[in-house]
């Protein structure tokens, strides 16, 4: 059944198999694990991308969950932007109460306290939740829902300024989440919702942005059909390059719509059709045949590769393409909770990497400790390439290789 509509029919676009929960990391290779088959269905009727197999939260989001927002330093300046951005744009809502849902470990949420508004985070994990607590924000570790909505008004009033940066692709109930955000909006605030863009995902070949944690691939489509069944209205939406293309929507209850709202919705037309999802499969059977022949290329020749970064979305590519440890050797990772572990299903170890230069200059970094450096790096980050290859210059200077995954494997 559609998660945004209810419509019984679904039509399955895309089937990666089957991979572990992305965000949970064995502490060994031998750690028991539950695989859950990885498929994508298209509703022709609101036209909202989804998972087939639901896991549950509980999986999803355990004691183990790895995912820190203040980890990355690319989305620490992101949340400074949009902080800025959005209490120019709603000093005062914000100023009366701001809640994030899904604040994580409070990287955002403490530019809001910061200039004095009142704040709350809501989070389902208890890792980033008590990390947020650590900054001495206030945080209620829960899923949010319309349960959740009355608990929060009751206790501090309507909130001004609602902020769901990545979440709402992960709710399992869509109408309870926007029942939420209908019952604890104020009637003059703003909930700003950002999710990644189902646009740039099939354009891109973004195949290993299809995980468990994103149960739903929104267009502003099918995001403004079921934010309208619950009273909240499309005022202003934003392309952005967070993740690789994500839109960032602002709903209200009434008042104008920006122009490009509409120009988006014209430019989404070619999605409300069957057609556009036929290629998906190929697709992603043709990245993996790509890569896999690069990298066997790059093992028969005698080189050693490595992993360059462990986001989530490295456990979808390496383990639709299978890629384990014999091929790739190790991944590092800058997160210190992730060191020592391992890629969910291939069991990839995960290492840590020296800092090098002075303590300002973060982005310089030296080798993987305990490990020497690779002939040739896969890039699991490639949504940074930029910033990556212009920090590590002096590994490509002097003869070291990438692999660039997406959108199409490349060798340089």
């Amino acid at each position: 059944m559609c998660g945004g509509c209810g419509s019984a029919r679904l039509d399955t676009v895309l089937d990666l198999g089957k991979t572990p929960p992305a965000n949970t990391l064995p502490a060994s290779p031998t750690d028991a694990e539950t695989f859950y088959p990885l498929h994508l269905g298209v509703c022709p009727e609101c036209w909202l991308v989804q998972q087939l197999e639901l896991v549950p939260d509980a999986e999803l989001y355990s004691t183990d969950y790895a995912f820190y927002s203040s980890a990355s330093l690319p989305k620490q300046q992101y949340h400074r932007d949009l902080s800025r951005r959005l209490l120019r744009e709603h000093p005062d809502q914000a100023r009366r109460l701001t809640v994030e849902v899904a604040c994580n470990d409070g990287d955002l949420l403490r530019h809001f306290r910061d200039v004095g508004c009142a704040t709350l985070g809501i989070d389902p994990a208890p890792g980033p939740a008590g990390k947020a607590r650590d900054r001495g924000l206030d945080v209620w570790t829960a899923s949010f829902g319309a349960q959740v909505a009355g608990q929060v008004r009751d206790s501090h009033g309507p909130a001004g300024l609602i902020i769901a940066n990545h979440v709402v692709a992960h709710v399992v109930d869509l109408d309870d989440f926007f029942a939420g955000l209908d019952l604890l909006l104020a009637d003059d605030g703003a909930a700003v919702v950002e999710v990644q863009y189902l646009m740039d995902l099939l354009v891109g070949n973004q195949l290993d942005h299809v995980y468990h944690e994103h149960r739903y691939h929104f267009s502003l489509t099918a995001l403004a059909a079921v934010a309208g069944r619950h009273h909240l209205h499309v005022a202003d939406v934003r392309h952005t390059p967070v993740q690789s293309g994500s839109i960032n929507v602002t709903l209200t209850r009434r008042g104008p719509q920006s122009p490009a709202v509409a120009r988006m919705l014209d430019s989404e037309r070619w999605l409300r059709d069957r057609s556009a999802y036929q290629s998906l499969q190929g697709r992603a059977e043709h990245i993996r045949h790509q890569l896999l022949g690069l990298l066997g290329d790059e093992v028969s020749a005698g080189r050693r590769v490595a992993g360059y970064a462990a986001p989530a979305k490295a456990t979808t590519l390496l383990n639709w393409c299978g890629i384990g440890a014999d091929i790739v050797e190790y991944v590092v990772d800058t997160t210190p909770y992730k060191r020592g572990r391992y890629i969910p299903g291939v069991h990839i170890p995960i290492v840590g990497r020296q800092w090098g230069g002075a303590a300002r200059d973060l982005y310089k970094l030296t080798r993987p400790v305990g490990r020497d450096l690779p002939d040739v790096w896969i890039l699991l980050c490639w949504n940074y390439a930029s910033d990556v290859l212009r920090r590590e210059q002096e590994f490509t200077a002097g003869g070291g290789r990438w692999i660039i995954p997406i959108p199409v494997p490349t060798l340089f």
